[in-house]
């Protein structure tokens, strides 16, 4: 090994044990974006300057959060970028949802729209497919269980009736609140979510289960369909 590389590698080294001391005596959120980008990357490329793929992907992707809500795949396409660091930055919105919600062990109550929207960003957050959920509620808006029913593309997520009521006995709701996600889109109904909810209401209602919502989230934007006049009607028992 020449003199040279020897170097070469010493000054990397250093530069890492610095960037580690910052963030150790700082945290994350006094750092900029692009060496925390960097730092991360340490963990899955022990010896290679990681300062140059950090630009990259802020470049390709424009933001921090566009760099952490890109897909593995997408990740994969950026030069310098293997298998292992996709798939670290990949999981790190998953692992965001699970901190949040294990934060949540005391009773959570999503009587008013406001608060189960609040709720469901958590749900949402870094999601790119459309996915159903039913949050099942006990007689005083206290959450008992948030069931996935469906996921999938866009426009074309099937929710299985019969699945929806059996969860919903499971966790002996009194009340429900159906939601989903506008991945690409705006906070507004379309005529199959109109009719849909519309059905569901009916089959709850036979069995004396109370559809109290259906909340359309985009973002940071929502839509609570039972807060809407036009709409509203429908859940009135």
């Amino acid at each position: 090994m020449s003199q040279e590389t020897v170097k070469k590698e010493s000054v990397h080294k250093n530069h890492r044990a610095r960037v580690r001391e910052t963030i150790r005596k700082t945290g994350v959120e006094s750092i900029p974006d692009i060496n925390l980008l960097e730092y991360l990357l340490f963990y899955s490329i022990p010896r290679k300057d990681t300062n140059e793929i950090a630009h990259s992907l802020l470049d390709t992707f424009g933001s921090l959060s566009g760099v952490l809500n890109a897909s593995y795949e997408e990740l994969l396409e950026v030069e310098g970028m293997g298998e292992n660091s996709a798939l670290l930055i990949s999981l790190i919105p998953g692992i965001s949802r699970r901190y949040v919600e294990s934060g949540e062990k005391k009773k959570i109550n999503l009587s008013e729209p406001e608060e189960a929207a609040e709720y469901l960003r958590t749900k949402y957050f870094g999601v790119k497919k459309e996915i159903f959920y039913m949050l099942c509620l006990d007689a005083s808006g206290n959450l008992l269980n948030c069931c996935k029913l469906g996921e999938g593309i866009p426009d074309n997520v099937l929710v299985d009736k019969r699945q929806a009521l059996e969860a919903a006995f499971r966790s002996k709701a009194d009340t429900v609140i159906f939601a989903h996600n506008h991945p690409n889109g705006i906070a507004a109904p379309s005529k199959d979510d109109i009719d849909m909810t519309g059905d569901f209401i009916g089959i709850f209602r036979k069995v004396g289960i109370r559809v109290a919502d259906h909340i359309i989230i985009a973002g940071n934007d929502y839509l609570s369909l039972a807060s809407l006049q036009k709409y509203s009607i429908m859940f009135m028992r």
